[in-house]
């Protein structure tokens, strides 16, 4: 039996600069949960992007997340 693996989830994690804190850079993340399993590389960058430009820190990665099932055939 081969076994194959579908993406089940995709989420767009922001890392933003809480500032240095004892000579080491801390970070706050954004989590966006509920992104379309199709949605591009270009597009979830792009709009890390838009989204990190509301937020009151600034970005400093854009990060994406999958999750995938493994299935038997």
């Amino acid at each position: 039996m081969a076994t194959v693996a579908e993406i089940a989830k995709k989420t767009l994690k922001l890392e933003l600069d809480a500032g240095i804190i004892d000579g080491k850079q801390k970070l706050a993340s954004k989590v966006f949960t509920n992104v379309k399993t199709e949605a591009t590389d270009e597009n979830m960058h792009m709009s890390g992007v838009v989204l990190a430009g509301l937020q009151s820190r600034n970005l400093l990665k854009v990060k994406k997340i999958e999750e995938y099932e493994f299935d038997e055939q």
